[in-house]
């Protein structure tokens, strides 16, 4: 009769923490309908579209005078969570430098950066590319090159660019063509995912792993570029390599043009002396500003099959 009793009270307790596990996760599955809901309508209003580009591609440059407040107590940790910065094992905004430079000195046998990012231009299952290059259109306009050669963006995730205006679909040929041109002007690429930007460009939420920008960066413009040296290092290294750096050459007499130009402070000068740290990315403008001619760009180790396999945290699916 006691072993019943018990037994009639632990079913009870059983169906009372079912009942409420049922609800707990009822109560998290509309909490979540909510805000998703509540982002896509943020998206909506708020995204960049053709009509609000122009405040937007200024509002971009105010980057430039925030990007260093990061290093601060208090203030910085609030700006890394607002921009999804501040938990690499859950926020993996991240991006992978590649130089375009076909004619990459002693490259023979070797396959050359470029091809990372024309074969995710050929397996893609969607293409747009930008009007503009929000960097070089926003604030003081590029003197060195066209504001309306634009990023080139993949996946499915991509798609709400050309919806909102701001994109132009466009086949595997002509995003190789633009690949190109970009070499031809001599532009770094960068293969960029930020998670923020779902808000930026209005991506839905379900498509942001599907989703990939290809951006072609000035030295002048590009605000990524310009703000490797404000931030701190646990930003830094989430913009890497994919296994190339600068060597420098015999032929060099240290006179620092390189060191100045380096978006990263990987050159260091020490009695006449010039060294490339481990910082590199291997974005080749030191090579490019080099009178002497005295900077190679070499690979330190093998490239992976695809672009997609650099993530950490998750593969982009586009």
């Amino acid at each position: 009769m006691f072993l019943d009793k018990c037994l009639d009270k632990t079913s009870c307790m059983l169906l009372i923490v079912e009942s409420c596990d049922v609800q707990s996760v009822q109560t998290m599955r509309r909490s979540l309908v909510s805000r998703n809901r509540l982002k896509a309508i943020i998206k909506e209003k708020f995204a960049i579209n053709n009509r609000n580009w122009g405040i937007y591609a200024a509002l971009f440059q105010t980057v430039d005078k925030l990007a260093g407040v990061s290093k601060y107590p208090v203030v910085g940790p609030i700006l890394k969570k607002i921009l999804r910065f501040d938990h690499p094992e859950k926020n993996y905004t991240q991006g992978y430098v590649i130089n375009l430079d076909k004619s990459l000195r002693d490259s023979q046998n070797v396959v050359l950066p470029i091809t990372l990012v024309e074969k995710a231009i050929q397996e893609s299952s969607y293409r747009a590319i930008m009007h503009k290059c929000i960097c070089r259109d926003g604030g003081v306009k590029c003197r060195d090159y066209p504001a309306d050669f634009g990023c080139i963006f993949i996946g499915e995730g991509s798609r709400v660019t050309e919806k909102r205006g701001i994109a132009r679909s466009v086949s595997i040929d002509e995003a190789l063509a633009h690949i190109r041109k970009a070499a031809g002007y001599g532009l770094v690429c960068q293969t960029i995912w930020v998670e923020a930007e779902e808000f930026v460009w209005g991506i839905d939420s379900d498509k942001l792993h599907h989703f990939l920008e290809i951006c072609f960066c000035c030295p002048c413009c590009c605000i990524a570029l310009k703000n490797y040296r404000r931030v701190g290092k646990d930003i830094q290294d989430r913009f890497r390599s994919v296994g190339w750096k600068a060597h420098v050459l015999k032929e060099c007499t240290a006179c620092g043009v390189c060191e100045t130009r380096c978006p990263k402070q990987a050159i260091r000068i020490q009695n006449q002396q010039v060294s490339v740290t481990e910082d590199c990315i291997g974005c080749g403008f030191c090579a490019a500003v080099c009178q002497e001619n005295a900077i190679d760009i070499d690979q330190i180790s093998p490239m992976k099959e695809h672009i997609n396999d650099y993530f950490f945290g998750f593969r982009p699916e586009v």
